[in-house]
């Protein structure tokens, strides 16, 4: 088996249109902050992947994070039907295609990873900012070089300890910005400054209960979860 290089292993992933890819070491992710402090009391219930869960192999080493730009004339790729978005059926898509791509040209293992950390996924903003592809904004988001907080992500684990590609150093959008994404949210998730992670649920569940409705109305039979958005799109970095 040969080990890919991380620039030849970034340059395959970005080869997909609309993506940006960074690596980090999977025990270094498995230490992030999200870990020490996650928990599931005051969420919103996010409707179940279709993706089935996986263990974690005892070959993983690396992890390939994949970013998918989201601009915000493609709402479509957020939207929740049929067990899943058209953001993440692209990542997944791609994930399998590196992972047998890294399969011929190396020999190497991969492994996909689900969108879910309670399906054996991780935490990918994490994973995101210790990648090299962003750093927390004060809007609680992954906020991107290029996109913005405007990019959705997911993973994939990989065989071998290749060279990190982050984090980024002195990048750092929020320091003189007035903060829009504040006042943008309905449900005022920031109004003591920080981010309030069951004020955001509150909207959440109420966008999971509008398309039921409009599908217990009769107005339509598939009605897609259109979640909001409104401090992602408030964000003047990337645009």
């Amino acid at each position: 088996m040969t080990l890919p290089l991380t620039e030849e292993l970034i340059e395959k992933a970005e080869s997909f249109p609309d993506i940006q890819a960074g690596i980090a070491r999977l025990a270094d992710v498995l230490q992030a902050p999200s870990y020490g402090v996650s928990s599931t009391k005051d969420t919103a219930a996010a409707p179940p992947e279709s993706d089935t869960a996986v263990q974690r192999p005892p070959w993983a080493v690396s992890v390939l994070v994949l970013g998918l730009s989201h601009p915000p004339e493609r709402p479509e790729l957020d939207w929740w039907e049929a067990g899943n978005t058209a953001g993440n059926r692209r990542l997944k898509e791609i994930s399998e295609e590196l992972t047998r791509w890294m399969k011929s040209r190396f020999a190497s293992r991969a492994l996909p990873l689900p969108y879910h950390v309670e399906r054996g996924g991780v935490f990918l903003k994490d994973a995101a900012v210790i990648s090299g592809l962003g750093v927390i904004g004060e809007n609680n988001l992954l906020v991107n070089p290029v996109w913005g907080p405007r990019i959705r992500l997911r993973a994939v684990l990989v065989e071998g300890d290749l060279e990190p590609t982050g984090p980024l150093n002195g990048f750092s959008p929020c320091a003189s910005c007035e903060k829009p994404c504040h006042g943008a949210c309905p449900r005022i998730a920031f109004g003591e400054g920080v981010y309030a992670r069951k004020r955001c649920g509150v909207q959440m569940n109420a966008d999971v209960k509008a398309a039921r409705q409009n599908i217990e109305s009769g107005r339509s039979s598939d009605v897609p979860i259109s979640y909001c958005r409104e401090c992602e799109l408030a964000c003047p970095v990337g645009l």
